[in-house]
């Protein structure tokens, strides 16, 4: 059996999906795909390498390249994941996140809360995907007449940052919507907030980015994230590994994964006024209208009559409950559509519409195309 390494850290929430986008690419072949754990400073990638005698490797590079340079792989076929493409050196093969069209996505969410202020929370530490998305960000916000703040304490996570953040936020223009850097600096945010009793989404809308559903959907309120399309990424580091094992002198390349989509959750979902018991409706239709639940499943939630439940749900959002409930199961489909390893006739369940044709008749009424249609005209494959 033939191995490729993947050294990777297991403990981040992407690691699996971005192995199986590898091994989903091998997996016609006699390649195993094995994962070392890459906690830096406790490894010898050298020896791990003649261990395995892999036949080429995979290196999630981080925030630390030291234990990745080149030389160490010799003419092993490598390719590097998470690379700042400012570094120099020999390294001909690399696959980036699309940083700029993540933060100009989660830029175009929040402006259509129409806030006059904004704001990027970057983090702990000065990397270059972080920089990235400020500055992405930042003009996207300004490009629309908006104002965009930023917090730009670099400290080590603990005390002294979240005392830090807490008087930023507190200081803050309201209401303001924040991007955070990824999904644990959004947590950050969050935790704050409540210390400081500032209000989400009324004060502060927020959101994270890689979709961590470990915490987005923990947090208080569950936090609206950038899903980036990480199995692609895994696959994309396949077809480049593939290409210089059939090639040695292949041309060098450097590909981007993009996005599937935005998760919208009670952190961005802003309305005029509060009424809690539409507020906890609103989520449990989030949470369970791909389960193929109905209007009186919701007002079995609300706990009153549907007359009233009906009343109070559209004078705060505008519309019926089961317009919710369509609008949730359509979004989800989109989100689906948008992956081009899921096969069209299996969103209709996925997402809690009653047959396919349901879906098919509630889509090209929406959009005026086929889902196949849609597809091809978005560009995906």
């Amino acid at each position: 059996m033939k191995t490729v390494l993947f050294f990777a850290s297991a403990t981040r929430h992407s690691c699996r999906k971005r192995v199986a986008g590898v091994q989903r690419y091998f997996s016609n072949s006699d390649i195993q795909v094995q994962v070392v754990e890459s906690n830096y400073h406790h490894i010898n990638v050298k020896k791990v390498i003649d261990f395995w005698h892999p036949i080429g490797c995979i290196a999630e590079c981080g925030s630390d390249m030291n234990e990745f340079r080149p030389e160490i792989f010799g003419n092993i076929p490598t390719v590097y994941l998470d690379r700042d493409p400012s570094l120099k050196g020999k390294i001909r093969f690399s696959v980036n996140a699309d940083l700029k069209s993540s933060a100009e996505i989660a830029a175009k969410e929040l402006l259509a809360l129409d806030f006059d202020d904004y704001a990027f929370v970057g983090f702990q530490l000065p990397l270059f995907w972080t920089k990235e998305r400020e500055k992405a960000f930042c003009e996207a916000i300004k490009l629309n007449g908006r104002k965009c703040h930023v917090f730009d304490r670099t400290e080590k996570p603990g005390i002294r940052r979240l005392e830090s953040l807490r008087k930023w936020l507190k200081a803050l223009p309201k209401p303001c919507g924040i991007l955070a850097a990824y999904d644990g600096t959004a947590e950050e945010i969050l935790a704050a907030c409540s210390q400081e009793n500032i209000r989400v989404p009324e004060d502060v809308a927020v959101m994270g980015i890689d979709n961590n559903e470990e915490i987005c959907e923990n947090t208080k309120p569950t936090l609206s994230s950038i899903c980036p399309d990480f199995e692609n990424a895994g696959f994309i580091c396949g077809e480049l590994l593939d290409l210089q094992l059939r090639d040695p002198k292949a041309k060098g390349e450097n590909r981007k994964f993009g996005i599937l989509g935005v998760v919208k959750r009670r952190s961005t979902t802003v309305f005029k006024h509060t009424d809690a018991k539409v507020t906890a409706a609103v989520e449990y239709i989030r949470m369970h209208a791909a389960d193929g639940i109905g209007v009186n499943d919701v007002v079995a939630q609300m706990g009153c009559s549907r007359r009233t439940a009906e009343m109070r749900f559209a004078s705060l959002t505008g519309h019926t409950i089961q317009t919710e409930i369509r609008n949730v199961r359509m979004a989800t489909a989109f989100a689906m559509l948008r992956n081009p390893r899921q096969a069209i006739e299996g969103i209709a369940n996925l997402c809690g519409y009653d047959s396919d044709s349901t879906l098919r008749y509630a889509f090209k009424a929406k959009t005026g195309m086929s889902m196949r249609e849609w597809r091809k005209k978005e560009g995906i494959a």
